[in-house]
């Protein structure tokens, strides 16, 4: 006797439903119904998409080629978010910062993320110093590795300018051990450089040269030019006697 109503019931229910949805849908935005209130155009995103990036020493920047890249696209360098530069549809610069020298402490592989998505894995060859750093890194450690031999400004020194006219002089000299006697050991050579393009010859150092013949780093570390002219300076008032300029 119950179930003709509660089968009604259920169809009246079956029935709301559908005109419920029905009600609801929007309208498509075409046609005649383009205008229509609640009508909403989408417009299809491309995602940006990197496809390579090249390391450009000698200009200080990540060469990123891809699609999609726009100037609100968000680019990290392992945990590090980095700035962009001459962006286009296709090309993008990340250059050498404070922040990306933070994440490239050491030569390896470092990932890539483009809009929160990792990408792709870049491998760098070297540290990224940070080309806005000043002052000599080497400096505190040649004080501690030679003790009042750093001071003692009897070395003669020689430069070798660089292949541009503003290029700031490679330096190098060997502090010995006894100034009046050169067969004496140990002996310390000691210099910087900054090549643009070969980051690996970019550095400031102290080594040490034993009775043996056999050669130990003191100090080696990544410079960039306008470090390399403060450890200039610096020799040049602590160590240097003469600075001889070399063809």
């Amino acid at each position: 006797m119950n179930a003709f109503p509660v089968l009604t019931g259920f169809g009246l229910f079956l029935f709301s439903g559908v005109f419920a949805a029905t009600a609801m849908a929007a309208p498509p935005c075409k046609g005649p119904n383009k205008n229509d209130p609640g009508c909403v155009n989408t417009v299809a995103v491309t995602p940006a998409l990197a496809n390579s990036v090249t390391v450009d020493w000698f200009n200080q920047i990540l060469v990123v080629r891809g699609s999609g890249f726009t100037s609100t696209t968000a680019f990290a360098l392992g945990g590090t978010a980095v700035t962009t530069a001459n962006v286009t549809d296709t090309q993008l610069y990340i250059p050498f910062s404070a922040a990306v020298a933070t994440e490239v402490v050491t030569p390896g592989n470092y990932n890539l993320f483009v809009d929160g998505v990792m990408q792709l894995t870049v491998f760098v060859e070297s540290q990224i110093v940070d080309p806005a750093a000043t002052g000599c890194p080497c400096e505190s450690d040649w004080m501690t590795e030679l003790g009042s031999l750093y001071t003692d400004k009897v070395t003669d020194c020689y430069e070798v300018e660089g292949p541009a006219a503003n290029d700031v002089a490679d330096i190098s000299g060997t502090i010995l051990s006894d100034e009046a006697n050169p067969d004496v050991y140990p002996q310390y050579p000691i210099g910087a450089s900054f090549y643009p393009g070969d980051p690996d010859s970019s550095v400031c150092r102290l080594a040490q040269v034993n009775p043996d013949a056999s050669v130990v780093d003191l100090t080696n570390l990544r410079i960039n030019e306008n470090q390399q002219a403060d450890c200039a300076t610096a020799l040049k008032t602590n160590v240097c006697t003469t600075v001889t300029p070399l063809p």
